[in-house]
């Protein structure tokens, strides 16, 4: 399905940048959060006289990002786990359960914004996690898991 693009996405491409991806990703993603469009011809021809300014619109969302990132940058956070007596945990930590704790310490970030390339947190200790606050703008936080 062709969409043209009304934000940057990243590994995707540029406000204004028709692009061919999945009817699923786009009917449940790009439409419905308004970072997209299908490609018809008034559609495309829409964002090129609006392109000025949905770029003035997006630097202003990096701008606000970049300044919420120096906000959070270095930050740590404290994870209680249950443990067994091998100190393994049980279960582990995903996305939901690190923005539980950063709203816990008056830290406003969005499981959506969590980077776990290599899965959920599945050892006790420290763990510097990215934070994406914008396709152009991310931070690390320190998690740190301890037993109960």
């Amino acid at each position: 399905m062709k969409v043209i693009l009304l934000d940057k996405i990243s590994k995707l491409g540029e406000i204004g940048d028709v692009v061919n991806v999945k009817s699923g990703f786009a009917r449940n993603f790009l439409i419905p959060h308004k970072k997209a469009l299908f490609a018809s011809k008034e559609n495309i021809e829409v964002v090129e006289q609006k392109r000025a300014e949905l770029a003035a619109i997006s630097e202003d969302q990096k701008v606000q990002a970049q300044a919420n990132a120096d906000a959070l940058a270095g930050a740590e956070v404290t994870i209680k786990v249950a443990v067994s007596e091998e100190e393994t945990m049980y279960g582990s930590i995903g996305t939901r359960e690190i923005e539980d704790a950063c709203k816990a310490v008056d830290l406003e970030i969005d499981k959506s914004q969590v980077q776990l390339p290599d899965g959920p947190l599945k050892e006790l200790g420290e763990h510097k996690i990215s934070i994406a606050m914008h396709p152009e703008v991310s931070t690390e936080i320190i998690v740190k898991v301890i037993p109960e």
